[in-house]
């Protein structure tokens, strides 16, 4: 009935009626209000994205072509809203596929390192709710899943059932009550390894929050005034070597290492490489240590300590095939440690112990998502060093490996098999399999692009990934007019993401030698840069160096500007 009443408003509101579209408004304006507040948790700038979308509703109703579909429609337009305010508050999500130059896979290998252990976490996290929920009856577990996760109310979820409302809250308090029970264990499985009793836990917290409050406030401000980085930077030193002169705990730890000392450049890197080999050998907890030694290897491996990179990894190698060997091809899965191999001139022992670390892929402990990782990486080392052959091999097996099309990480690695085959294809200057890949992509790309612009539901992640991983292999193979197009759609989603912007300033020179366009994407990039994590090298100039398309401006005074030269 309430979809009839839709259907008979907008028939009234496209004759010219905008007294019927009131109608709509009074009908529809809190839950879109109580949608923006959960995305957003502002509640007057809730009701800022409440006039929005009622507004692009308005001028968008004439392209809806069925109107029983109003109420999801207009949901949709509001998410779309809250995922673009909710990026302008925060730090854009950041991106990597391989690249061209030694520089530049530095550069964005260390942006990959922190989504890489953000994906860790999250597998973990995922597996232990997946856990609980198996446990649940079906109709019990859809309830959940719907209310929970899918942020649906119990009405919403008793008109997708076909069921009464009293029917969903009966199901939510068996299921929250058979929950209860397993909460416990939850607690043991995830914080086990970090809490020692609830007094340390208590005291811990207090300190971390009183740190993270202070760096807060010292990001904040360099992000307003990034010269005053350096004198920065020297406080936030000191007050962590403060706090680290007491007892070194997990929590603290993987604070300063995740969380701080990326901010600060080649400073913090070499503090997290001293701190970890302090924390590495007083750890007894199997995940724990893995993660200690990985990214000591990490910090290694940027600071371009090659020998002490390699023998570490290999150290680290030994023990997960010892102890852990769930993270056995996670050691491998590094582009940064294989530069280290190569630079000092052993890239066939780094293969060899690839290929030995390969026996491991079909064993039961090792995860969908290490398998496909290391596959990857390894097809990246081996095109990156032109062995074309056998990188052509790695990616069909790759490709046979991500066959799941419902599994999570299917897009991920989707689009590495197609960024590695362009970027193969164009270095042995097969064009004609190299257009085949491209116009595979741009088809994704433009259905994406139509489905936004209609205010249909799209995965703006997957739209981004494509726009600027392809983009930058356009600008590798030279075809700056295409990768001009992809890097900006990619620039407009992700809110000037630094990579994206640089790459951007790369296409319009070498395509068009426009001054003023190529400077401004440039000062967005550097300054974004300086304020991001993991920021090291400290400035983009000596990425801007290598560049060859910036080859007749490397003196230039504007451009050596930009980067405080």
């Amino acid at each position: 009935m309430e979809r009839d009443d839709d259907v008979q408003l907008i028939r009234r509101i496209l004759s010219g009626d905008d007294a019927a579209f009131n109608s709509l408004v009074e009908k529809y304006q809190e839950s879109i209000h109580a949608l923006a507040w959960r995305k957003i948790r502002d509640f007057h700038y809730a009701e800022e994205i409440v006039q929005d979308t009622f507004l692009k509703a308005y001028k968008k109703l004439p392209t809806l072509k069925n109107h029983n579909q109003f109420a999801g429609w207009l949901h949709v337009i509001a998410d779309h809203l809250c995922i673009d305010w909710v990026r302008k508050q925060k730090p854009v999500m950041q991106s990597l596929e391989g690249t061209r130059l030694e520089e530049i896979e530095e550069f964005s290998y260390t942006q990959h390192l922190s989504e890489q252990r953000m994906t860790e976490r999250n597998e973990y996290c995922q597996k232990l709710v997946k856990m609980l929920l198996e446990k649940l009856p079906e109709n019990e577990r859809t309830v959940i899943t719907l209310y929970y996760l899918d942020e649906m109310s119990t009405k919403e979820i008793g008109e997708f059932m076909g069921v009464s409302v009293n029917t969903i809250t009966s199901r939510l308090q068996r299921a929250r009550k058979r929950m209860q029970t397993d909460q416990e264990l939850l607690d043991q499985e995830f914080f086990g390894h970090l809490l020692s009793s609830n007094n340390l836990k208590e005291n811990i917290m207090s300190r971390l929050e009183e740190i993270r409050n202070n760096f807060n406030s010292f990001v904040e401000q360099v992000k307003s005034d990034p010269t005053s980085k350096e004198g920065i930077l020297k406080e936030v030193d000191g007050e962590i070597d403060a706090v680290l002169k007491s007892e070194i705990t997990s929590e603290l730890v993987h604070l300063a290492v995740d969380g701080i000392y990326p901010y600060m450049g080649k400073l913090g890197i070499e503090k997290r490489v001293s701190l970890l080999r302090k924390y590495m050998d007083n750890v007894e907890d199997v995940t724990e240590r893995y993660w200690a030694h990985k990214s000591l290897v990490d910090g290694l491996a940027i600071l371009k300590r090659n020998r002490e990179a390699i023998e570490e990894q290999t150290l680290l190698y030994r023990w997960t095939c010892k102890h852990a060997e769930k993270y056995v091809l996670r050691t491998i899965s590094y582009l940064g440690t294989a530069g280290c191999w190569k630079a000092e001139g052993r890239l066939d022992d780094w293969i060899q112990l690839y290929n030995e670390a390969s026996e491991h892929l079909e064993k039961p402990e090792v995860s969908d998502y290490s398998r496909c990782s290391f596959l990857r990486y390894g097809a990246e080392v081996l095109r990156q060093n032109e062995r074309f052959d056998e990188a052509l091999l790695g990616i069909e097996e790759l490709e046979r490996a991500n066959k799941k099309q419902g599994w999570e990480h299917y897009f991920h690695f989707w689009l590495s098999i197609r960024t590695n085959r362009l970027l193969l294809y164009s270095k042995q200057e097969d064009w004609e399999r190299f257009d085949q890949v491209w116009t595979e992509v741009n088809t994704f790309l433009e259905l994406e692009l139509k489905k936004l612009d209609a205010d249909f539901p799209v995965n703006t992640y997957e739209l981004f990934g494509v726009a600027h991983n392809i983009g930058c292999c356009l600008v590798w193979s030279k075809k700056y007019n295409e990768a001009k197009r992809l890097l900006q759609v990619a620039v407009d989603i992700e809110n000037y993401y630094k990579h994206s912007c640089f790459m951007l300033a790369v296409s319009i020179w070498a395509s068009e030698k426009n001054r003023e366009k190529t400077l401004n994407y440039l000062k967005i990039a550097q300054d974004k840069h300086v304020v991001n994590t993991l920021n090291y090298p400290d400035s983009l100039y000596p990425t801007f160096l290598e560049i060859p398309e910036f080859s007749d401006v490397k003196d230039d005074p504007e451009f050596l500007k930009v980067f405080g030269k």
